[in-house]
């Protein structure tokens, strides 16, 4: 090992009485910083790493944020089917069922799970129960397909939903339905709609990989 950084020049020491310590970052550490600035730094330390090292972190948030912007807009992609029954054609695993509790007050979600919870812009924009159902409708929407995506589910079937009201004039939405995965899903989707709903799926592997990142697996990549 160099007395210095390669980086930096600066001197890479333990430290003593006198002197702070300058530890020199592990290759794993040099590796993820390169790897996510598509940059080739020979070397970091402790005086010259840390800076890099967050902005790596904000990288990766920024990225999960345009995957998570794109999976919202385009959550409904997503293959649902209200229908309880498949042609004997397809070949279907069955994940389980997913259910999805949606209460919207005045304007706001007082029951969300986490996931995908902003759709401003994308529901209807009109005042009153209508606005507060198509709201809802959405959030619920959003749930059951995280919820699917996450069990390894390419699509939803029989999917129900049931209305009602609190008695504080909320409006609740009940969705529910059963995630399966459809190894033949060309025989229910069109082509086109099965392109997009492989898209959105594609988003969805993206935002985990990028949050094992951020929780710092990667380096285990690097080091093996």
């Amino acid at each position: 090992m160099n007395d210095v950084c390669l980086n930096c020049n600066a001197t890479i020491t333990p430290g003593s009485t006198f002197k702070l310590p300058n530890p020199r970052k592990s290759p794993e550490t040099v590796a993820y910083v390169n790897f996510i600035h598509e940059a080739n730094y020979p070397d970091l330390c402790e005086k010259c790493g840390p800076g890099l090292i967050q902005d790596a972190y904000i990288i990766i948030d920024r990225k999960i944020s345009e995957q998570l912007e794109m999976i919202q807009a385009r959550i409904v992609d997503y293959p649902m089917f209200t229908m309880s029954w498949l042609p004997a054609s397809i070949d279907v695993r069955f994940k389980g069922m997913i259910t999805a509790n949606v209460t919207v007050g005045t304007g706001f979600f007082s029951e969300f799970s986490q996931g995908f919870s902003d759709f401003t812009g994308a529901v209807n924009v009109k005042s009153g129960m209508s606005h507060k159902v198509n709201k809802g409708e959405a959030a619920a929407r959003s749930i059951l397909v995280e919820k699917a995506m996450a069990l390894g589910a390419n699509c939803i079937i029989g999917v129900d939903i049931d209305y009602g009201t609190t008695a504080n004039h909320a409006a609740t939405i009940n969705m529910q339905g059963t995630a399966a995965l459809v190894s033949n899903l060309e025989a229910l989707v069109h082509i086109d709609e099965l392109a997009k709903a492989h898209e959105l799926q594609q988003a969805y592997d993206r935002v985990a990989e990028l949050r094992r990142w951020s929780a710092g697996q990667i380096l285990a990549t690097f080091a093996a």
